[in-house]
């Protein structure tokens, strides 16, 4: 119950701006009647500075934040008048907060608190794909400059794809052989699957990370066997290609499990029957096995593409610039930039995106069918 309040309260702060609303309440109040064409007047500047004197350090240190996400520059412009605030002695506020810096009257400032003005905002989601509010709150591209989470979000779609199909092109083989092979094999084999499990996920990592470098055992290995020369090593490390290796990896027996688990159920009499009754096993295994291990292969893509979406610890240490995807930039609103509203956004799309992959499943093999093991 713990866990579902914190995420609610994530989820919360994707829409929420309450801290420049709560260091500057004067000042939000009376821009609700600015024209939003010139400089505001004095009463503005002077719901302001009351705002800004008055309140406390950390508020106003968040809130400048916050309003530094909409235009660059509002965080120092904040810090420079607080230090200069003792020099005012009385109004007019107008006068004096320009002659601090020069930028209070610039009416495109003032501009980039109008999305700010209300306690709710879509601006995160809007930022979560590129996108923002102009002065007359029209969407628009952000600049060119600052376009990078379209380009993730397709990064982190298409790995995930790629990453679910190779892991289900081998684990069907593997399952049927885990389903159909004698028990002294098969145990030996299932040992194997699971012995990824076993292993710490960051030693896994790291023994990937020395395979796959330039002079790694796989490069060594090409070089060895004449396939490749030796001035032509593969690039496999901190890119997108040695992302995708390393997931598939580790992602597997979440794809092989699922699927053994509803083979196994399947009675071999099933195949015996339709040959006996004129297929050929390859047409009984398309006609009559394929289509009853659908719920295992339909649970074990939902588990590998749903962890595979939201993965961070393999894309941060194997993919270099190529291979970020969404987590990683999650994970780093959340601990560097300390954007959280933009990280909650991020999350609930992704949330979103599951909900979506789940409702799909549902439609074309029905939840009642999932079977896990």
């Amino acid at each position: 119950m713990r866990n579902v309040q914190k995420r609610a309260q994530f989820d919360i702060c994707s829409s929420l701006t309450p801290l420049a609303n709560a260091a500057c309440s004067r000042m939000f109040k009376v821009l609700k009647a600015w024209d939003q064409q010139s400089v505001p007047g004095e009463k503005f500047y002077s719901a302001l500075y009351k705002d800004l004197s008055s309140a406390q350090k950390f508020l106003a240190g968040k809130s400048s934040t916050r309003m530094n996400y909409e235009k660059p520059g509002w965080k120092s412009l904040v810090k420079k008048s607080r230090r200069n605030f003792k020099k005012i002695k009385n109004p007019p506020y107008k006068e004096a907060l320009i002659k601090i810096d020069n930028r209070w009257g610039d009416v495109a400032v003032w501009q980039s608190l109008i999305v700010m003005k209300d306690p709710f905002t879509s601006v995160y989601y809007l930022n979560a794909f590129d996108r923002k509010f102009d002065e007359s709150k029209s969407i628009i591209m952000q600049p060119e400059e600052r376009q990078v989470y379209v380009m993730l979000w397709w990064r982190t779609l298409l790995l995930s794809f790629i990453v679910t199909v190779g892991c289900l092109l081998l684990a069907y083989p593997t399952a049927h052989l885990l389903a159909t092979l004698p028990l002294k094999y098969s145990n030996l084999l299932m040992i194997c699957v699971l012995m990824p499990f076993w292993t710490s996920l960051l030693v896994r990592i790291v023994a990937w990370m020395v395979m796959l470098q330039q002079e790694g055992v796989v490069n060594s290995v090409l070089v060895t066997a004449g396939i490749l020369a030796d001035e032509n090593r593969l690039p496999m490390m901190y890119n997108f290609t040695g992302t995708v290796i390393v997931m598939i990896q580790i992602l597997l027996p979440f794809m092989i499990l699922p699927i053994y688990s509803v083979m196994k159920g399947i009675p071999p009499s099933f195949m015996r029957a339709a040959q006996n009754l004129g297929a050929t096993p390859s047409l009984a295994f398309l006609r009559v096995y394929m289509p009853q291990t659908l719920p295992g292969v339909g649970a074990g893509v939902i588990l590998v593409f749903i962890v595979a979406i939201g993965y961070y610890i393999t894309p941060e240490l194997v993919g270099g610039k190529d291979g970020k995807l969404i987590g990683n930039m999650v994970a780093y609103h959340m601990q560097k930039s300390l954007n959280w509203g933009l990280a909650a956004a991020m999350g609930t799309v992704l949330l979103g995106a599951i909900m979506i992959l789940y409702w799909i499943y549902d439609k074309l093999v029905g939840v009642d069918n999932m079977k896990l093991g």
